[in-house]
């Protein structure tokens, strides 16, 4: 099959939602299937994969975060919905708006995932409308749904759509395993990543604080490296792939504070399939993906002071750490894309 995935962000940026059309992507390439990503961004390949450019984004800021609102001409909508696609797969349609410029001159079969959990600054007209919404979108132009988890399923019909969680395909060979002195945040330097609560927490360890390293990059990044000031703190901005994987190998925990609106959690896949336990603020995106071992790993959201303790636990443990760590490289398995990527092949012949 001719496959589009279509991605309303930018994707020169580090997300989510990138790393999942990126593994989807290229596991159904091993498949045997041509695969391009449609984005606003220049024509050329995002790691490995042809990018056919639509269009331009403008960030704004939304529910908490930042989100990117992408136009096209209609002429070139036009051009890239007639390249012969067999099926065109959206990721989180109903981010205006070019997602629905295509959905609207696309012919054939269209697939969409949805990524998107409600936030604790999701206005409340946002969350009563998103039932509406995706029945609306649903009707005028799929054929099939699916969920990345049981949240961010929530608002749509029940039995209306497939559940298949993120996943993620791990470099083969991995990084050499480092030292493992440091903590690991990974995300966006905005309120709801939570970085802020991390760094009050290891305010309160004093003296044993460990290392942190901070990869990523946003509009806090100034107060933030203020609040950090008499820590070890390195803000390393955003860090490519390869950088990325690295850092987890060399970490002694990831910690993963947002407030909300995680539908899933990547990044601690990524984490455990390092050997790094994720540690993490209670939300449901995140306890999806922690399962039995949320009560050792997950902390109440915004609390430095659970955090702190957990952390102190954590970093004093050694054969609780070792447990987690092989707890963890087992079960993230299951979300391997090459396992996830032929569940995803059947949604599009079905």
């Amino acid at each position: 099959m001719k496959i589009a995935l279509v991605c309303p962000y930018d994707l020169d940026r580090p997300g989510g939602v990138r790393s999942h059309i990126v593994g989807l992507g290229l596991a159904l390439q091993e498949r045997g299937h041509q695969v391009e990503v449609i984005g606003p961004n220049p024509d050329g390949s995002i790691e490995g994969l042809p990018l056919v450019g639509c269009g331009r984004s403008r960030m704004m800021a939304f529910g908490g975060t930042q989100i990117d609102v992408t136009w096209a001409p209609w002429r070139q909508v036009a051009q890239v919905a007639g390249r012969g696609y067999d099926v065109m797969h959206f990721h989180t349609l109903w981010n205006p708006l070019f997602p629905f410029q295509l959905a609207a001159l696309f012919r054939g079969p269209k697939v969409a995932t949805f990524h998107d959990a409600a936030g604790p600054n999701t206005p409340a007209w946002a969350r009563r409308i998103m039932p509406m919404a995706s029945a609306l979108l649903r009707k005028l132009w799929l054929r099939q749904v699916i969920a990345v988890s049981p949240l961010a399923g929530c608002h749509l019909r029940p039995g209306s759509f497939h559940l298949i969680p993120n996943g993620l395909l791990v470099p083969d060979p991995l990084p050499p395993e480092g030292e493992r002195q440091a903590l690991l945040f990974v995300g966006r330097l905005e309120p709801r990543k939570g970085l802020a609560t991390l760094l009050r927490a290891l305010s309160r360890l004093g003296s044993e604080a460990p290392p942190l390293w901070v990869a990523g990059d946003g509009y806090l990044r100034a107060q933030l490296q203020e609040q950090a000031s008499g820590l070890q703190v390195e803000f390393l901005g955003e860090v490519s792939e390869p950088e990325k994987w690295a850092l987890l190998r060399r970490a002694r925990l990831l910690v993963a504070p947002s407030t909300g609106g995680e539908s899933f959690g990547i990044v601690l896949t990524e984490a455990m399939a390092c050997g790094t336990p994720p540690v993490a603020a209670d939300n449901p995106g995140y306890r999806e993906v922690l399962k039995e071992q949320s009560d050792s790993l997950i902390f109440p959201v915004d609390d430095d002071a659970a955090l702190a303790q957990l952390l102190t636990r954590l970093l004093t443990d050694v054969s609780e750490v070792e447990r987690l760590r092989n707890w963890g490289e087992q079960q993230w398995r299951q979300y391997d894309w090459r396992r996830l990527a032929q569940q995803v092949e059947e949604v599009y012949t079905s």
